[in-house]
């Protein structure tokens, strides 16, 4: 029953990462319209609180919106910290370094999970998992690269802030598999949106463009990025957490939306992907395949029960 319910637990925290793939596309035909980067983000997260309102309502009554002390404490460090600051770092980052670099800062994130869930819930990682973060890391810096190294960009700032973007990536499971253990994930979700949106609007400052409000493509394209990767890629991320899953492979789950968002690019957006970055897509998805392999490890006895055997013969 418990291998069951964490074989359901990867999969929600799989789609989860699908949908927020989808999020590059979305984001691009609003950027595409001039829309700044923190107002996509603002109503990625603001815009789904709604909806998610009168979900938790209808199914829940007032009872929805109940929270722990300890459950809103966490929900204020995943939305603010973990969501709101953490934009903030990566877009800054993407602006001083570039995004091929920033996003391989980012995806420094399994390396740290990997650590954190060692330190905070002792889970051990064997040899060929190991492996498995490097090759995502690999893949990585394939895929956003295409194995053109000449563009990436030092800068320290940038890279000080492009490594914060990726701990904090890494913390949002950290903390999300924490805070998932008492509270109801669909509840932790509402606050934790609220808090990432009152924090990306202090910067966005969306009083100043309520003019976009009245525009019915971006409300369009707003509406359809805060439903996939505010509401639902959430809400799929925190229960998927709730059940019983290693943060150590979540992270690594959930990076298939780089995956997601450079093949819709290519399909939607007609960008180009060489056979270099095709490599490096494989190599990511051979690392999520590797990262739940369940090789089973002989016990010492059998060991033992092996070498009598050879020795007999």
């Amino acid at each position: 029953m418990e291998k069951r319910s964490a074989l359901q637990g990867y999969l929600l925290i799989f789609m989860s990462g699908v949908f927020w793939g989808l999020g590059g596309y979305l984001v691009t035909q609003m950027s595409n319209m001039g829309v700044s980067s923190l107002m996509t983000a603002f109503t990625g997260h603001f815009l789904a609180l709604l909806p998610l309102l009168v979900y938790l309502l209808i199914k829940k009554g007032k009872k929805g919106l109940i929270i722990s002390k300890k459950g809103l404490l966490y929900s204020i460090l995943l939305g603010a910290l973990t969501k709101g600051i953490f934009k903030l770092a990566n877009d800054t980052a993407v602006t001083l370094v570039g995004v091929a670099s920033a996003s391989i800062l980012m995806y420094l994130a399994p390396v740290f999970a990997a650590i954190m869930s060692m330190m905070f819930f002792k889970e051990k990682l064997r040899a060929y998992q190991h492996f498995a973060v490097l090759l995502n890391l690999v893949g990585c810096i394939l895929m956003v690269t295409g194995g053109n190294f000449t563009d990436l960009n030092i800068s320290g700032l940038g890279l000080t802030l492009g490594v914060i973007s990726g701990f904090l990536y890494a913390l949002n499971t950290i903390i999300g598999k924490i805070a998932t253990s008492g509270d109801d994930p669909e509840t932790m979700t509402f606050y934790m949106l609220l808090f990432s949106a009152i924090i990306m609007g202090i910067f966005a400052k969306p009083w100043q463009h309520l003019d976009l409000f009245t525009n019915s493509t971006f409300i369009f394209w707003a509406l359809l990025n805060s439903m996939a990767t505010g509401l639902i890629a959430n809400l799929l991320y925190l229960r998927g957490l709730s059940s019983k899953v290693d943060a150590s492979k979540a992270t690594i789950i959930a990076s298939v939306e780089v995956v997601i968002a450079t093949i819709s690019g290519v399909f939607f957006l007609s960008e180009k992907i060489n056979f270099i970055g095709t490599f490096g897509i494989i190599i990511m998805l051979s690392s999520i395949v590797l990262m739940n392999l369940t090789i089973p490890i002989k016990s010492k006895d059998a060991i033992d029960n092996e070498a009598v055997s050879t020795l007999d013969t």
